[in-house]
């Protein structure tokens, strides 16, 4: 059996080929979009949120105390504690504002969005695979793996597409001006998808020729978006 741990495009690797840190939910000092899209991310991004809000207020209300203080030139705390509602409302105030540019920062990355949005999509075919395996060694005749090779060709060949194309958007992403070092990653890609397309999938493969087709997906959509950013 082919060691598929090749295949994957470990996370530290992604951080480097991005120059960020990337995790389920956001990119560097933005958020990743596709967050919105399951349940999970959305509660981990709440639970962010409610921490972020914690931290602001703790910032905000021994300010506003001080404030009210200094304003009323009171001593008394009663006069004081007037002026929690302010520290509230800058607190809620910074957490939008916090949250807004990482909104913002994930909007201008558009890009990395959608080739990370693939590398997930390709690591879930690299898990599909592992459980036809498993369920093949259960019950061999259940399943036919005539097409399992194949597909791991063009794992390969999308696991380069998609590493190139990280080069390529961080390329562009720090040197906005042209740059010859991105056509020479773009032609790299292009003949990856030229070879991605030479294979023939059956309409009858079976469940193999399903991730095969799905791997021609990744690449195609990955060329797209390298298009455009190579037209910019």
């Amino acid at each position: 059996m082919t060691n598929l741990d090749n295949l994957r495009i470990p996370q530290r690797e992604i951080d480097q080929l991005t120059g960020l840190d990337i995790s389920e939910t956001s990119m560097g000092w933005a958020y990743r979009l596709s967050l919105f899209r399951s349940s999970k991310q959305i509660l981990s991004w709440a639970v962010t949120q409610l921490l972020s809000f914690g931290v602001a207020l703790i910032l905000c209300l021994p300010v506003t105390l001080l404030l009210g203080r200094s304003v009323t030139g009171s001593a008394q705390t009663s006069t004081a504690l007037s002026f929690i509602p302010l520290g509230v409302g800058a607190a809620i105030a910074l957490t939008l504002g916090w949250m807004g540019y990482w909104l913002y920062q994930g909007r201008r990355l558009s890009t990395l969005n959608h080739l990370l949005d693939e590398i997930d999509r390709y690591h879930e075919i690299l898990q599909a695979i592992e459980i036809l395996d498993e369920l093949q060694q259960v019950n061999p005749k259940s399943l036919s793996l005539d097409n399992r090779e194949t597909v791991l060709e063009a794992l390969h060949l999308t696991r380069e597409n998609l590493i190139c194309s990280l080069m390529t958007e961080r390329v562009m992403r720090r040197h906005q001006r042209f740059i010859a070092r991105r056509y020479d990653l773009f032609a790299s890609i292009e003949n990856n998808l030229a070879a991605l397309q030479a294979f023939q999938v059956d309409a009858e493969a079976g469940e193999y020729g399903r991730l095969l087709n799905e791997a021609l997906q990744i690449g195609a959509s990955v060329h797209r978006e390298l298009k455009e950013l190579n037209e910019v």
